[in-house]
Protein backbone atom coordinates (compact mmCIF):
# COMPACT_ATOMS: atom_id res chain seq x y z
CA UNK A 1 0.00 0.00 0.00
CA UNK A 2 1.67 3.24 -0.63
CA UNK A 3 1.70 6.08 1.54
CA UNK A 4 -1.26 8.29 -0.33
CA UNK A 5 -3.49 5.72 0.32
CA UNK A 6 -2.67 5.34 4.11
CA UNK A 7 -2.57 9.42 4.54
CA UNK A 8 -6.22 8.86 2.60
CA UNK A 9 -7.45 5.99 4.89
CA UNK A 10 -6.41 7.77 7.71
CA UNK A 11 -7.84 11.17 6.86
CA UNK A 12 -11.21 9.20 6.22
CA UNK A 13 -11.31 7.87 9.22
CA UNK A 14 -10.43 10.93 10.83
CA UNK A 15 -13.02 12.45 9.15
CA UNK A 16 -15.99 10.06 10.14
CA UNK A 17 -14.80 10.65 13.39
CA UNK A 18 -15.38 13.79 12.87
CA UNK A 19 -18.93 13.38 11.36
CA UNK A 20 -20.17 11.12 14.36
CA UNK A 21 -19.11 13.31 17.41
CA UNK A 22 -20.97 16.36 15.23
CA UNK A 23 -23.52 14.30 15.15
CA UNK A 24 -23.32 13.38 18.90
CA UNK A 25 -22.99 17.48 19.92
CA UNK A 26 -26.06 18.03 17.25
CA UNK A 27 -27.95 15.67 19.49
CA UNK A 28 -27.22 16.75 22.70
CA UNK A 29 -27.71 20.62 21.64
CA UNK A 30 -31.24 19.66 20.03
CA UNK A 31 -31.78 17.97 23.63
CA UNK A 32 -31.51 21.01 25.23
CA UNK A 33 -33.51 23.51 22.59
CA UNK A 34 -36.50 21.12 23.16
CA UNK A 35 -36.55 20.72 26.70
CA UNK A 36 -35.73 24.17 27.69
CA UNK A 37 -38.12 25.41 24.73
CA UNK A 38 -41.07 23.26 26.63
CA UNK A 39 -40.31 24.48 29.75
CA UNK A 40 -40.78 27.98 28.43
CA UNK A 41 -43.92 27.04 26.45
CA UNK A 42 -45.49 24.80 29.18
CA UNK A 43 -47.83 25.41 31.97
CA UNK A 44 -46.68 25.38 35.40
CA UNK A 45 -49.81 24.21 37.60
CA UNK A 46 -48.57 24.09 41.13
CA UNK A 47 -50.62 21.72 43.24
CA UNK A 48 -51.15 22.97 47.01
CA UNK A 49 -53.62 23.08 49.16
CA UNK A 50 -55.03 26.97 49.97
CA UNK A 51 -54.99 26.40 53.52
CA UNK A 52 -52.77 24.27 56.07
CA UNK A 53 -54.20 20.82 56.88
CA UNK A 54 -53.13 19.22 60.14
CA UNK A 55 -51.82 15.64 59.68
CA UNK A 56 -50.85 13.06 61.27
CA UNK A 57 -49.09 9.79 60.94
CA UNK A 58 -50.88 6.20 60.55
CA UNK A 59 -49.86 3.08 60.46
CA UNK A 60 -51.89 0.53 58.55
CA UNK A 61 -53.14 -2.59 60.35
CA UNK A 62 -54.71 -5.65 58.49
CA UNK A 63 -57.45 -5.82 57.30
CA UNK A 64 -57.65 -1.52 56.97
CA UNK A 65 -58.38 -0.59 53.80
CA UNK A 66 -58.52 3.08 52.73
CA UNK A 67 -62.10 3.62 52.29
CA UNK A 68 -62.91 2.03 56.25
CA UNK A 69 -60.38 4.34 57.30
CA UNK A 70 -61.71 7.21 55.08
CA UNK A 71 -65.31 6.65 56.96
CA UNK A 72 -64.30 6.71 60.88
CA UNK A 73 -62.44 10.35 60.16
CA UNK A 74 -65.18 12.37 58.01
CA UNK A 75 -67.83 13.88 59.22
CA UNK A 76 -71.25 13.08 58.46
CA UNK A 77 -72.01 15.75 56.10
CA UNK A 78 -68.63 15.42 54.18
CA UNK A 79 -68.46 12.66 51.09
CA UNK A 80 -65.91 9.43 52.42
CA UNK A 81 -64.68 9.04 48.65
CA UNK A 82 -63.44 13.11 49.07
CA UNK A 83 -61.32 11.94 52.28
CA UNK A 84 -60.19 8.90 50.08
CA UNK A 85 -58.95 11.56 47.60
CA UNK A 86 -57.11 13.54 49.81
CA UNK A 87 -55.68 10.85 51.46
CA UNK A 88 -53.97 9.27 48.19
CA UNK A 89 -53.46 12.89 47.13
CA UNK A 90 -51.48 13.85 50.58
CA UNK A 91 -49.25 10.14 50.73
CA UNK A 92 -48.85 10.37 46.52
CA UNK A 93 -50.76 6.69 46.22
CA UNK A 94 -51.71 5.23 42.77
CA UNK A 95 -54.07 2.77 44.29
CA UNK A 96 -55.81 2.42 47.16
CA UNK A 97 -54.41 -0.31 48.30
CA UNK A 98 -52.73 -0.38 51.49
CA UNK A 99 -50.01 -2.68 52.99
CA UNK A 100 -50.13 -3.61 56.75
CA UNK A 101 -47.35 -1.62 58.63
CA UNK A 102 -47.56 0.95 55.60
CA UNK A 103 -47.06 4.47 57.59
CA UNK A 104 -49.19 7.48 55.78
CA UNK A 105 -49.87 11.11 56.46
CA UNK A 106 -53.76 11.53 56.76
CA UNK A 107 -55.83 14.61 57.52
CA UNK A 108 -56.77 14.55 61.72
CA UNK A 109 -60.31 15.80 60.43
CA UNK A 110 -61.96 15.56 56.89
Amino acid sequence: MSEKDRDSKVRCAANRRRIARNRVVAAVVLAFVVFFGWQAVAPHVANSATDDANVVSYTVRPGDTLWSYAQQITPKNKNVGDTVAEIMDLNQLNSAQLQPGQRIMVPEEA
